[in-house]
């Protein structure tokens, strides 16, 4: 009975971690996916997540872009060029932008139908290169304020959860940074994806710490290194 209850919970967690993790090619072998040029990154980062007051940071973003541009061609993979879309991710609510944000909510499967936009897939032809690469990152980096009310929100919660039911709970609800970085791979003479891998978002992940979100990057990429 315990070996079965082990070998559940082994099985369970080997699905949740490779559903977490997902990489897959459509069509074609990492070698063969060359030239590439980078689209500089859709970068969203906020205040925070979930909170009654999100705001948008565009210097976060922006910051939270060059690195990504920095460690992604730094780490071997075949980049001949970089371009760059406007994808206004301050004004949130453009086809183009709603586009890119999505790759957060899609599974490997999903993606090999995708159709990159026109203006992407125009981009990249005219860079020069065969294949572009697109990268999503969603996260944020809450400031002093929100950390400080957060956790005096929590310690009020566990006072009175000891008042009522003689018993406190620990927890770690107040999180400082979150970040997930989502990419795909499309050949830009079909407009088709050849490759889509995600790195979801996880609390250890900060996305304006270049060591933090070179860990990601690595891992993300590890398909082409």
């Amino acid at each position: 009975m315990k070996k079965s209850v082990f070998a559940l919970v082994c099985l369970i967690g080997a699905i949740f971690f490779t559903s977490c993790n997902t990489s897959k090619f459509f069509s074609q072998k990492a070698s063969d996916i060359q030239p590439i040029a980078l689209v500089e990154s859709y970068s969203y980062i906020t205040d925070a997540v979930g909170d009654f007051s999100t705001y948008y940071l565009p210097d976060a973003s922006r910051f939270n872009q060059l690195l990504i541009t920095d460690i992604v061609t730094s780490l071997g993979m075949p980049i001949k060029k970089t371009v760059t879309v406007d994808f206004d991710a301050e004004h949130k609510g453009s086809k183009l932008d709603s586009w890119m944000y999505n790759l957060v909510d899609i599974s490997a499967n999903k993606a090999q139908h995708l159709i990159v936009p026109d203006e992407i897939r125009n981009a990249v032809r005219n860079s020069g290169c065969r294949y572009g690469l697109l990268i999503t990152d969603v996260g944020y980096s809450k400031n002093a304020n929100q950390l400080a009310l957060e956790e005096g929100i929590e310690v009020g919660m566990r006072i009175a959860d000891f008042i009522f039911n003689n018993s406190v709970e620990f927890s770690k609800e107040t999180e400082a940074y979150l970040n997930g970085v989502y990419a795909l791979v499309f050949d830009s003479q079909t407009g088709e994806a050849v490759w889509y891998g995600s790195r979801p978002r996880r609390y250890e992940y900060n996305p304006l710490d270049r060591q933090s979100l070179t860990k990601q990057l690595t891992s993300l990429f590890k398909d082409f290194q």
